[in-house]
């Protein structure tokens, strides 16, 4: 048994087979770019609010120095920071404030979060 179909059929079929396919792949395209902007801007984000993460316990240590100052007529910021690598905390030093205001990536970051 053989199903004879007009060839304009086929041809309509095919070409709106065609359409949907092409909508598909324009939907999910948009779709996989979309959700990389928005990690990308979520990113952003995350690294403006660990810098001033960074600034505050910078500050803490700051205000904890002078409150040492006061007391005991030394900072003891140098002997904290030695007990700290004692218990394997590690300091890069790359994110001090100065330093971190002049990176290029805080900076697009500073900019896309505006």
């Amino acid at each position: 048994m053989s199903v004879d179909i007009d060839p304009a059929i086929q041809s309509a079929v095919i070409q709106s087979s065609g359409g949907i396919i092409a909508t598909l792949i324009a939907a999910i395209s948009a779709s996989v770019i979309g959700k990389r902007f928005v990690s990308k801007k979520k990113l952003q984000e995350n690294l403006l609010m660990a810098q001033r993460d960074i600034e505050f316990l910078l500050a803490v240590e700051e205000e904890h120095c002078a409150l040492h100052m006061e007391a005991s007529g030394k900072s003891q910021k140098n002997r904290v920071r030695q007990l700290a690598r004692e218990r394997d905390f590690v300091w890069s030093g790359k994110f001090t404030p100065g330093r971190a205001n002049d990176s290029p990536t805080l900076q697009e970051a500073k900019q896309a979060c505006a």
